[in-house]
């Protein structure tokens, strides 16, 4: 039996500009079950970001405006709740880990300090000193070395790496049912890279979080996630199990993706490139959004946008697999 912790439904995320209406998240539906991993990919722009934002209600209003959809946590459509009350949602049930830990960390505040405030807003039972040593706790759980030393630090005194290690830290000291990471590695070497992912793999066994990893890199995907949604300019076009997907990708843009990664046994001399470029948000064409770029593209795919449809154990937005494609 499913046992979900939150559930996105028909979500639409639009950015009201002067010019046009920008539909950053545009009908996106999932959900994630307890102790369990679902990876977001997809290029710059195609709503990844939006959506975690959308959950956390972090929005800049105006010109964001969630204008559809629900997104319910245990049930309860956190849409509705007031701001105080995702509050204290925010950090203590549903955590959420920054793309560039730099610009996230305040720098006229030690990092213990931020983490002890953290503690201190929701877990209001907690002295200073008890939540000063959960903070080395933490530190220690992360794997900072010299816990007790670098509490005292500033972000600019500690590397990129460890920077990243406090903001999960951070995250994770109120025990947080769902942690969101928008792309936690994109800033990082690829051996830190892997560190991280280690560290975060080692977390999710050890306290049974949820996690939504968000990233362009589907290298990083097989590694951590049990579920795979990928989406392109605001839509999701293929979802399913992490397995199902690597294994037989079904959408052509998914295909393109897993095509681009580099694989140490391949001899050809150049990669693979998806042609052309994520179109404009205000000048999307007629139907399917990724028309333009695709090789296996007909008349229909330029006049209507396929639905998101059940194939195989998993969904998909392409006409490929629909009715009308054998017709033409």
């Amino acid at each position: 039996m499913e046992n979900k912790l939150i559930e996105v439904k028909n979500l639409k995320t639009y950015f009201y500009l002067d010019s046009v209406v920008v539909k950053a998240v545009d009908n996106v539906s999932f959900s994630i079950e307890s102790g369990k991993t679902l990876g977001i990919v997809g290029e710059s722009g195609c709503g990844k970001s939006i959506t975690s934002l959308s959950i956390m209600q972090l929005l800049e209003t105006p010109p964001g405006k969630i204008v559809g959809g629900e997104i319910l946590y245990h049930g309860e459509n956190l849409l509705e709740k007031t701001p105080n009350e995702m509050r204290k949602i925010r950090g203590k049930k549903i955590a959420m880990i920054f793309q560039e830990p730099m610009t996230s960390l305040n720098p006229v505040f030690t990092v213990g300090q931020q983490i002890i405030e953290a503690l201190m807003i929701h877990e209001t039972e907690l002295t200073k000193h008890q939540a000063r040593e959960k903070a080395i706790e933490m530190l220690r759980m992360v794997k900072i070395p010299l816990p007790e030393k670098r509490i005292n630090e500033y972000p600019h005194q500690l590397s990129g790496g460890m920077r990243q290690r406090i903001m999960i830290a951070m995250a994770l000291c109120c025990n947080p049912e769902l942690l969101i990471c928008d792309e936690p590695t994109t800033a990082l070497d690829v051996t830190i890279q892997a560190q991280i992912l280690d560290l975060i793999n080692e977390l999710k066994r050890k306290t049974g979080t949820s996690i939504m990893m968000i990233t362009h890199d589907l290298g990083v995907i097989s590694e951590i996630a049990d579920d795979v949604m990928v989406m392109y300019a605001g839509k999701v076009v293929e979802q399913g199990s992490t397995d199902d997907i690597y294994d037989n990708p079904m959408h052509p843009y998914t295909t393109g993706l897993i095509k681009c990664i580099p694989k140490l046994d391949d001899e050809v001399e150049e990669l693979h490139v998806i042609k052309g470029m994520v179109p404009s948000y205000d000048s999307m064409p007629k139907g399917c959004s990724f028309c333009p770029r695709c090789e296996d593209a007909r008349k229909i795919c330029e006049d209507e946008m396929p639905e998101l449809i059940e194939k195989d154990g998993r969904k998909i937005r392409c006409f490929k697999y629909t009715e009308s494609w054998k017709g033409e």
